[in-house]
């Protein structure tokens, strides 16, 4: 078998079903260095990190998806083919801002432009517990109205990177090879969505 034109869904599938060596091998082949390159440019958002830190946090990333008999895996939810792609890229993101929060480095502002309309901007990195509840609340009102979208798994990911962990638009537009300005128009969307049904 070519396993490298498997899609990524047949990849996937057949990790998951016959856990053999060779579509594991190629799994790594195809999926590390997008992990990789997540966590290296989440990372370069506070530090020049060394690349002993990327290694230990793309082991992390990959430990969280494999932990539990695979059990994220087993129930992903496939929507179209690349958001397996998007999947990792969160799961990479989350792991590598837990490990920033963990060691509370300083999130360095940005320029006004860089970050978006001002409505949006995030002051600080460190959220207070009730700006985390509403974010939490927010969460949840938005995952049962758009739920059935296309693009909701994306969409809430960027919503939770930008309102909880605090990236800025040109950072998330780099995990998701989007313009700035798709990313702020999404959040704006998002935002009107909560503020008009949620709150």
């Amino acid at each position: 078998m070519n396993w490298a034109e498997l899609s990524d869904r047949e990849l996937v599938e057949e990790c998951l079903r016959s856990m053999g060596t060779e579509a594991w091998r190629e799994f790594l082949r195809r999926f590390q260095p997008l992990i990789a390159r997540v966590v290296s440019r989440t990372l370069r958002s506070w530090t020049r990190p060394a690349a002993s830190l990327v290694d230990d946090l793309v082991q992390s990333s990959l430990q969280k998806i494999f932990d539990n008999d695979l059990r994220a895996m087993r129930i992903f939810r496939w929507q179209h083919e690349n958001s397996f792609r998007g999947f990792l890229k969160v799961v990479a993101s989350n792991v590598t801002l837990d490990h920033i929060r963990k060691n509370r480095w300083t999130h360095q502002e940005q320029d006004l432009e860089e970050v978006g309309p001002e409505a949006l901007k995030t002051e600080t990195f460190t959220k207070s517990v009730e700006t985390e509840a509403l974010v939490h609340k927010l969460t949840s009102c938005l995952q049962k109205l758009l739920s059935g979208e296309a693009d909701f798994n994306r969409d809430l990911a960027m919503f939770l990177l930008y309102y909880r962990y605090g990236l800025t638009a040109k950072q998330i537009s780099g995990l998701y090879s989007l313009t700035v300005k798709a990313v702020e128009n999404t959040l704006l969307r998002l935002i009107r969505i909560a503020k008009a049904r949620c709150i």
